[in-house]
């Protein structure tokens, strides 16, 4: 069976700037302030991302089985962009975050630049959902999430109401795909 890689661009525009937007990505520690879904383990070099730094993401959508996946950092242009390499799990492939001012504060912009199942359960969200799923979590979790966080928009992000609010907004988004 030919194994597909998957392309997509999740964008959004936060009201902040630049250095704001990448400093939060770029440190693993806030990672539980703002993406709800995804948990973080820095396993090599820290938790600043810088070149080589290792860790590894863990999640669920609302639902679904766990994945997990090791991310190695492959490339840093501070403050437009982090290079990625899914290294082993469930995923494998290339991927990024992209940062561009905007006149309204920030693009900020996740990409899969081939990423593609290594699991029989990676593979089958990808097969019913696509990458549309990934388009969800990120617009319903990490994005609104990266928002609240380094634009003052919310100053209790890890609350339990944020994190149900988080999970009823994707569940919503995932049922309107079925």
């Amino acid at each position: 069976m030919e194994v597909l890689e998957h392309r997509c661009r999740d964008s959004v525009v936060i009201p902040a700037p630049i250095e704001a937007c990448f400093a939060a990505i770029a440190d693993l520690t806030t990672y539980e302030r703002w993406w709800t879904l995804v948990s973080i383990e820095p396993l090599l070099g820290g938790t600043e991302l810088k070149f080589g730094v290792r860790f590894r993401f863990w999640g669920a959508r609302p639902g679904g089985s766990e994945l997990t996946w090791v991310a190695q950092v492959m490339d840093i242009d501070e403050p437009r962009r982090i290079d990625l390499a899914y290294i082993s799990g469930d995923l494998l492939g290339r991927a990024a975050w992209e940062l561009e001012p905007a006149s309204e504060g920030t693009r900020v912009s996740f990409v899969y630049h081939g990423v593609r199942p290594n699991s029989p359960a990676a593979e089958a969200n990808f097969r019913h959902f696509g990458t549309r799923l990934h388009s969800i979590t990120m617009r319903e979790d990490a994005f609104a999430g990266l928002a609240h966080h380094v634009a003052g928009m919310r100053a209790d992000l890890d609350d339990e109401s944020w994190r149900a609010h988080v999970l009823a907004r994707v569940a919503a988004a995932i049922r309107d795909l079925v």
